[in-house]
């Protein structure tokens, strides 16, 4: 077994800056269906779902408007992202941009960061795909 350090870690599919950072956190329903007869709970399994964010430095050798986050926020049909611990281990999925934010401080970098969802619509057991080698 090897630590994974973050320094080869990375963002990838339509997004503009220089990433310096990712979470995601994955998640899945649990319903509680405990009957007055039960002597102890009874839970069943519902759908998955991730969430998370990405952040770093603003970059402008791309179109800001039209090629990245913010163009994320009007699809309809989401949009396909890698995130990389380091080489061979990744969690793809198909997600929405539901928020950026963005700052600029004149002692400091002009930062960019930007929360997604999985995107609606998705169908299979598993809506996201994990490489973890």
């Amino acid at each position: 077994m090897a630590a994974i350090s973050g320094n080869t870690g990375s963002v990838t599919g339509g997004v503009v800056g220089v990433l310096n950072t990712w979470s995601a956190t994955i998640s899945r329903a649990v319903s509680d269906v405990t009957g007055f007869g039960n002597s102890g709970r009874h839970r069943i399994l519902g759908v998955y779902d991730m969430t998370g964010s990405a952040g770093g430095i603003m970059d402008d050798s791309t179109s800001f408007v039209s090629t990245n986050e913010i163009a994320a926020m009007t699809a309809t049909t989401g949009a396909s992202i890698t995130l990389t611990a380091q080489s061979g281990n990744t969690i793809g999925a198909n997600v929405v941009v539901d928020s950026v934010s963005l700052g600029s401080s004149k002692t400091g970098d002009a930062t960019l960061s930007f929360n997604f969802s999985l995107a609606a619509g998705t169908t299979t057991s598993s809506p996201f795909t994990i490489s973890w080698s």
